[in-house]
């Protein structure tokens, strides 16, 4: 009797906990962690259905907010699914009846013993339902507090959504179409407004006419002689190659050619007196300027080790130390040099934000290192197709001038441009990404 009492006690004391709740949610939070002093499970969950009739775990026990993508949830989304139909309220399924994929990922989060209870409010009508498990067999008397429970817990449910009904059926029939009428009339008006059609694309300051530094033979590079952003002079040496086996070829040739010309010397005085001598005299004096030719190609090599500025600017590139060592090509671009002065607006928008850009369209250039002061620009060329960027995505490179009066802003700054286009009405301004979404999703 004293067992018998304490369960009539905690019943009461759960309902007045359910009646305190503020919400369906709270409501929903309440019944699967205060439910745990008369039933001593070891999980409980409650879910509702979509639309679809799909379950969605809207509560668990120790847990403040349940995440829809958490393997956990996923894994009850799919049990739930799974459990054998009945029109009892309260029905007891072992794991192990289950499909065998079930059983093997559920193993890990769920015990063995399950009651899977129908939340019912009084119209009869099934608001959703309650899982709870033991790792030990399911006595009656749990089954019967189950049972109280599932169905105090499915009134609440009822009653809530029941007032947000009763809430809306307030203002009448008359009145809510009278509103819904109004609504549609003024969305209908306020569609055909004129607004400026506009795209936001990611932006930065780019020299207007770079001059390209490049290696000019195959070597590594031994040393960057200057820093990134720094302001060089016409003819300054930016950088040097490494020069360790160059040199020692120099070397040999320049051996080569005093051999050469030791020999072709000793052909010249023998030459008077040996016809032999003079036979090979030609062939001598021919490997001489061979050599010659060789050791002059391998001086002006020499000479090229040192990379100078094409003009003054500042030199612009990554970073030093990732050059230092690093094997090149000839041609291959090791920076730019750029007049500081002579800068334009490099603009990278995506395909999907994509507008129909005329020559000089406005832009409004706002820098990351100062967004309160915008700058205005014009469009002057902008990409016939869509062209790979360094991050593997496509964009229209659109380029864009400063309009005279702004000072000049540092060689790579970013920030983000805002490109003016056509005048368009509010409805499609605002439905324009939507309906193309809704075209690439479905095919429309």
């Amino acid at each position: 009797m004293d067992d018998q009492r304490d369960i009539a006690v905690g019943l009461l004391q759960f309902e007045s906990q359910l009646q305190s709740a503020g919400s369906a949610r709270e409501v929903a939070f309440t019944a699967v962690n205060e439910s745990f002093e008369l039933l001593k499970f070891d999980q409980a969950v409650i879910w509702k259905h979509d639309l679809f009739n799909r379950p969605i775990v809207t509560a668990a026990s120790g847990l403040s907010d349940v995440g829809s993508e958490s393997p956990y949830v996923q894994w009850l989304s799919r049990a739930i699914g799974a459990f054998p139909q009945s029109t009892e309220n309260v029905r007891k399924v072992q794991l192990s009846e289950l499909p065998e994929d079930i059983v093997t990922e559920g193993s890990e989060w769920c015990h063995e013993y399950l009651a899977v209870c129908t939340l019912k409010g009084p119209d009869g009508l099934e608001r959703g339902g309650m899982l709870m498990s033991w790792a030990e067999p399911i006595s009656d008397t749990n089954v019967a507090v189950a049972e109280w429970i599932a169905r105090a817990t499915g009134y609440m449910l009822w009653a809530w959504r029941g007032e947000r009904q009763h809430l809306w059926r307030a203002f009448g029939r008359r009145q809510t179409l009278g509103i819904a009428a109004v609504l549609v009339t003024l969305v209908f008006a306020l569609s055909f407004i004129p607004v400026q059609l506009n795209a936001l694309a990611s932006a930065e300051i780019t020299p207007q006419k770079p001059i390209p530094v490049t290696s000019p033979l195959d070597g590594v590079i031994k040393e960057i002689l200057v820093q990134p952003n720094q302001i060089v002079k016409a003819g300054e040496a930016l950088a040097v190659l490494d020069d360790t086996a160059l040199r020692n070829r120099y070397t040999v040739a320049q051996k080569g050619l005093e051999i050469a010309r030791a020999e072709s010397q000793r052909a010249i005085n023998k030459a008077f007196l040996d016809d032999v001598s003079r036979t090979e005299l030609q062939v001598l004096v021919a490997r001489v300027r061979e050599k010659s030719a060789e050791v002059a190609y391998l001086s002006d090599l020499l000479e090229r080790l040192t990379i100078n500025a094409p003009q003054g600017g500042v030199a612009i590139f990554s970073n030093a130390d990732e050059w230092t060592g690093k094997p090149v090509l000839p041609g291959e671009r090791i920076m730019v040099v750029a007049d500081p002065s002579l800068i334009r607006v490099t603009i990278y928008v995506p395909p999907e934000d994509a507008v129909e850009l005329e020559s000089g369209a406005e832009v409004k250039i706002f820098l990351n290192n100062d967004p309160l002061n915008p700058l205005t620009g014009r469009v002057t060329q902008s990409s016939y197709e869509a062209l790979p960027q360094p991050d593997n995505t496509l964009a229209y490179v659109v380029q864009a001038e400063l309009i005279a009066g702004h000072n000049f802003p540092r060689i790579g700054l970013r920030g983000t441009a805002k490109l003016y286009a056509e005048q368009v009405s509010l409805g499609y301004y605002l439905f324009r990404k939507p309906l193309a979404y809704l075209r690439r999703s479905v095919g429309l």
